[in-house]
């Protein structure tokens, strides 16, 4: 039977890791596992069609309340106002009720 072993410090203190180290392999492994993967190829993946994933009733909706909406601005933007004349409403702040 062969004796055991002493351990060899030089190969102990080796394995020993500082702190410092620790947090730089730490830092290093968050950014890699951050950053986006990238294949192993360099070819890229065809480009996806595009489509706006609406149906044309859908389309047609949105057209028309577009349409709606311009008309009613149209309308109160040429509304005609005399001169000098009243705003529609006046801002007047209330003051707040004191507690007793």
């Amino acid at each position: 039977m062969a004796p055991p072993k002493k351990p060899n410090r030089k190969t102990a203190s080796a394995r020993r890791l500082s702190r410092r180290r620790f947090m730089a392999l730490i830092a290093a492994g968050v950014l890699a596992a951050s950053r986006p993967a990238r294949a192993i190829t360099s070819r890229s993946a065809p480009p996806k069609p595009k489509s706006s994933g609406r149906s044309a009733k859908i389309e047609k909706g949105i057209a028309e309340q577009k349409d709606g909406l311009a008309k009613q601005l149209k309308t109160l933007r040429d509304f005609p106002l005399a001169m000098g004349s009243d705003p529609a409403f006046v801002f007047r702040p209330v003051s707040p009720r004191r507690m007793r």
